[in-house]
């Protein structure tokens, strides 16, 4: 007869046990015996529900994904608070809507009075907090409360970079270190609005003649690697970083004490390069989406330019899925995961429509809104799916939830129903993009998405540009949002008007004159 492993006995009871509790009753257990469940969060930049074949995307693109939420609890129509990095993921950080924590500029900061909100803050010395983002943003972000964070992972770790970053050099004061570095002195962005051309061109030739070798290396074995745009020039190949974070993990769970890691993975963002042995994936498979028709605010794209990289975008989504999948099944081997609360989602998702390639600009559109959240608790070992909206200012009050903390009543964001809280189908879900609005001004100059029930707002804001200011969409009608039914059902939009407005004026009132 095999011999059973540790891993198998805890399956088997687990069948009889806590795979029939719901995943809220689960954590309950925990804490009524004193244990703070560990709690992982994997973060992918720039994945878009809408590509994923969990949320019924018809190109097979996350079959590792797509298994792991098998045993875990799956939210299908979960929002970002912002359409770009940083107002996305300080929403995320924060459990608040961009009007509130004001990281609403490309590269922004949070309000200096609430940087305090945050998982690492709040969870408290219990916990062992770790902290890693290949994005240097959400980096400059977490800098803010640096102290708080007992291992602070660099942008480059675990790239195909041999010497640091000169960030490094300021631990104490990354944030500040990174606005002067990466916006001013040496910029790496080709649109940083100041800073010295001459010393930036040095630095990305030293970064990247100091990693040619093992990029030649790279591109031998595997294609070209990936390099974090719009300029980091952080050269890291994905296999390396998934590598990274299970190393990782294992560590943390040799010091028998509680711990929460957050691991913000940059691909599949732009430039998608994926490996060669996906190139060749959904080449002449027939899948036409919707064309839609060209925005105001777009960029004119044509749509074979973005079919091209829309077919990019999920070979590389595919790519991510592959390594997702093989660190699940280390997590479970070592069993890690029967342990831990994993969390996987996203900042923000992806456009490839109406003219426009990307995400962060004025496009308030599905794709770049709607992120997945898939979680799995400690032991949960049957699959429950929650429909109704939600946001991912409501992760960090789950987060708190979990680790049995008193939710601040500064948060906007509320615990995610099968985790505490309770499904509302009509509950006003935000996004908010105002790059183009002071940061400590009131918000007047901005798009906002509104998502009630079945019915979607998007508002622009001071867009002279736009000669419809409103568009009212049907979700479950008209999931590809074509048809405008702002002319039409003037009723429903002049009540979800009256009541975005309602909201922006108290958020506005603190910044009034």
């Amino acid at each position: 007869m095999k011999k059973l492993s540790r891993r198998d006995f805890l399956k088997i009871a687990g069948a009889s046990a806590a795979g029939l509790l719901a995943p809220d009753q689960l954590f309950s257990m925990g804490r009524a015996g004193g244990d703070s469940p560990n709690i992982v969060v994997i973060l992918c930049d720039a994945f878009s529900a809408r590509h994923l074949s969990l949320y019924g995307y018809p190109r097979q693109t996350t079959p590792h994904i797509d298994a792991f939420a098998g045993y875990s609890t799956v939210y299908h129509n979960h929002y970002s608070g912002g359409n770009f990095t940083t107002t996305g993921t300080a929403s995320f950080l924060t459990g608040m809507y961009g009007w509130k924590h004001r990281a609403i500029n490309y590269g922004g900061l949070v309000h200096s009075e609430l940087a305090g909100f945050n998982p690492y803050t709040l969870l408290g010395n219990e916990y062992f907090r770790l902290a890693f983002s290949q994005n240097p943003w959400p980096d400059r972000l977490m800098g803010q409360y640096h102290w708080d964070v007992d291992r602070f992972l660099p942008p480059s770790a675990y790239s195909l970079m041999d010497d640091p970053q000169l960030i490094e050099l300021f631990k104490n004061d990354r944030t500040l270190a990174s606005i002067a570095m990466e916006d001013f002195m040496l910029p790496a962005q080709n649109s940083a609005p100041a800073g010295s051309v001459l010393l930036g061109y040095f630095n990305k030739s030293r970064t990247l003649n100091n990693a040619s070798r093992k990029q030649t290396l790279a591109y031998n074995n595997n294609g070209i690697p990936e390099i974090m745009d719009p300029g980091y020039l952080i050269p890291y190949l994905n296999e390396n970083v998934y590598d990274g974070v299970l190393f990782e993990l294992k560590e943390l769970a040799l010091r028998g004490q509680p711990y929460f890691a957050y691991f913000h993975l940059y691909s599949p963002h732009y430039p998608y390069r994926p490996h060669d042995k996906y190139r060749h994936l959904f080449r002449d498979d027939g899948y036409k989406p919707a064309v839609k028709p060209e925005h105001p605010l777009g960029s004119g794209l044509k749509e074979n330019f973005l079919s091209g990289q829309r077919d990019l975008y999920d070979r590389q989504i595919v790519q991510v899925d592959d390594e997702f999948g093989k660190l699940i099944s280390e997590l479970d081997r070592s069993d890690i995961l029967q342990n831990c609360c994993l969390i996987l989602t996203s900042d923000h998702g992806e456009l490839f429509e109406r003219g426009f390639v990307g995400h962060g600009f004025q496009l308030m559109y599905e794709p770049v809104l709607q992120v997945p959240l898939i979680i799995h608790a400690p032991g949960q070992m049957e699959r429950k799916d929650v429909f109704s909206p939600t946001s991912n200012i409501d992760i960090l009050p789950s987060i708190l939830s979990f680790a049995g903390r008193v939710q601040p009543p500064e948060l906007d964001g509320k615990p995610l129903p099968g985790f505490g809280g309770q499904e509302d189908a009509n509950r006003p879900i935000f996004s908010l993009v105002a790059v183009d609005n002071p940061a400590f001004a009131g918000i007047k100059k901005a798009v906002i998405s509104m998502r009630k029930g079945s019915y979607k707002l998007i508002a622009y804001l001071g867009y002279d540009e736009m000669e419809k200011p409103f568009e009212l969409y049907h979700l479950e009608n008209d999931p590809d949002e074509l048809e405008n039914l702002a002319a039409k059902d003037v009723g429903i939009l002049s009540q979800m008007k009256d009541e975005l407005f309602e909201v922006l004026d108290q958020a506005n009132r603190s910044f009034e004159n």
